[in-house]
């Protein structure tokens, strides 16, 4: 069973590879390889790979998501409502970049959550890029990085989930863990501000002397109290998003707020079928144990000194083909009393339960991951989708990385 899992885990990364260099769909390359390896090697059933690697809910949400947000890019509401936000950067794009991961982290730590909050602010903030002239991708990695480190605060969903899977285990306090949280996220925003050339935007002087007036025309009120309608079902009726956005979406054309054609040819079809195409191997290699190879090797190597790092990058590692809260946390965490008898007092709990719930969460950039997978799928096509794909990858493994190497150096034991 181990060679099944070696030989799943380097086709993914041959996947990569011959995705990269011949620009052909990652995810019709992957297609392929969970067909070879599920069905030829393993011997799985070819329905069984593509019933259950292909990820429906995920599907639904990005699908749904870009049809309804597509109908107010394409009728010039986001355009409006990006000059309205653009007014209080006072005309420094880097003020904006700010504006962005500080509204995003907001209004994620007020409940909104990690997955809902970019969700519902990529769209917005990608116009925003556009009418400022900032690097898009920027734009939506800030924006995620800002959900995620509000999302950690007490009153928001995995914040909460935090608290409730820890306090069972003796932890006392989730405030230092939240601060972790915090510090660890804006680190990596900082990161992207730096590498995707946020930097390189110039200081200019203001040139908003006076707010715009926001002027909309019948289709774009339309589309914005239908869109408050679908985000007020979600966030308080706790509806499906995905289906909520189809249904926004089937009722914002039935009203004629935009073309259907220009709408359904605004999805990103390819982006979607990368992203569910390598999610489709990625659940072979689960089944077949590739992760659990890599995560039974991370476990053998640990000790007290390296305990916080290598569980930051154990979550990491699983969080890139499950859920963060809804697996990794709930699997994890429980698990954390068993570790620390076998090292003492020389690892705190406060430790090991911030490296899970980081790691978990640094790996979310990933184009494998919901939110990954939310940003590229709303990237416009003034981006090259191919390479954001592999620029998002790389974004994923380096936080992981990153923050394994923060507490490989005890960077946060002065918060403790």
């Amino acid at each position: 069973m181990e060679e099944y899992a070696v030989i799943s885990l380097v086709a993914l990364v041959v996947a990569i590879i011959l995705g990269f260099w011949t620009k052909i769909n990652i995810g019709v390359i992957a297609v392929t390889f969970a067909f070879i390896v599920g069905h030829f090697i393993v011997g799985k059933e070819p329905s069984s790979i593509y019933l259950t690697g292909w990820p429906m809910s995920l599907f639904f949400m990005l699908t749904g998501m870009t049809l309804l947000f597509g109908v107010a890019r394409l009728n010039g509401t986001f355009s409006a409502l990006a000059k309205q936000m653009s007014y209080f950067s006072f005309g420094s794009r880097r003020m904006m970049c700010l504006i962005i991961y500080l509204f995003s982290a907001i209004l994620s730590m007020v409940g909104v959550g990690t997955i809902v909050t970019p969700a519902i602010l990529c769209p917005l903030v990608i116009e925003i890029a556009r009418v400022e002239d900032i690097p898009e991708p920027l734009v939506i990695l800030l924006c995620i990085a800002g959900g995620i480190a509000g999302g950690m605060s007490p009153i928001a969903p995995t914040g909460i989930i935090g608290i409730n899977l820890s306090t069972p285990i003796g932890l006392k306090s989730y405030t230092p863990i939240f601060i972790m949280c915090i510090l660890t996220f804006s680190i990596q925003a900082l990161v992207f501000f730096l590498v995707f050339g946020g930097w390189k935007l110039s200081k200019t002087q203001p040139k908003h002397q006076q707010r715009p007036p926001l002027e909309l025309d019948r289709k774009q009120i339309t589309t914005v109290v239908v869109t408050g309608i679908v985000v007020f079902c979600v966030l308080v009726l706790k509806y499906d998003l995905g289906l909520t956005s189809f249904t926004g979406a089937a009722v914002l054309l039935l009203l004629r707020a935009e073309d259907q054609k220009k709408v359904v040819a605004s999805v990103a079809w390819g982006t979607i079928l990368m992203i569910c195409g390598v999610s489709m191997l990625v659940k072979v290699i689960t089944d077949v144990g590739g992760i659990d190879l890599i995560s039974d090797y991370l476990a053998k190597i640990m000790s007290p000194y390296t305990a916080p790092a290598i569980m930051d990058l154990m979550a990491g590692t699983l969080s890139s083909v499950s859920s963060s809260s809804g697996v990794v946390m709930p699997t994890f965490i429980p698990a954390i009393p068993g570790l620390l008898s076998k090292f003492g007092d020389a690892v705190s709990i406060e430790e090991m339960v911030a490296a899970v719930i980081i790691g978990a969460h640094s790996v979310a950039y990933s184009p494998l991951s919901t939110l990954g997978g939310i940003g590229i799928a709303m990237a416009s096509d003034r981006v090259n989708k191919q390479k954001f794909f592999t620029a998002l990858l790389f974004c994923g493994i380096g936080m992981v990385i990153l923050t394994a190497a923060l507490f490989l150096f005890r960077i946060y034991n002065f918060m403790l």
